[in-house]
């Protein structure tokens, strides 16, 4: 039960910080080209690429966490179907 907490809790640390940084790089970024330009212009299509990004990765991040996951599972239920069918034949013999 630990190793399934801590896997969860690396999970969301994760994300947090996979969605933290592309939203502050992209808005440092637009306050610099704006400091530059002198106009506030850049900001609006930074924080939305910004956003975009950030959910883009953890929609990835999220994918292969679930992705293995699911493999475990199969192998559990075919295991299960297995031994199942074990118990099947077994009580038929007897």
């Amino acid at each position: 039960m630990k190793n399934t907490i801590g896997k969860s809790l690396t999970m969301i640390l994760q994300i947090g910080i996979t969605m933290m940084v592309p939203i502050f790089l992209c808005v440092a970024l637009a306050i610099w080209l704006n400091s530059l330009a002198d106009t506030i212009w850049f900001m609006p299509p930074f924080l939305v690429l910004g956003v975009g990004a950030a959910f883009r990765n953890a929609w990835l991040l999220v994918k292969s966490y679930t992705k293995n996951d699911s493999s475990s599972e199969s192998r559990a239920n075919n295991e299960i179907r297995r031994l199942k069918e074990e118990a099947k034949k077994n009580k038929s013999k007897g």
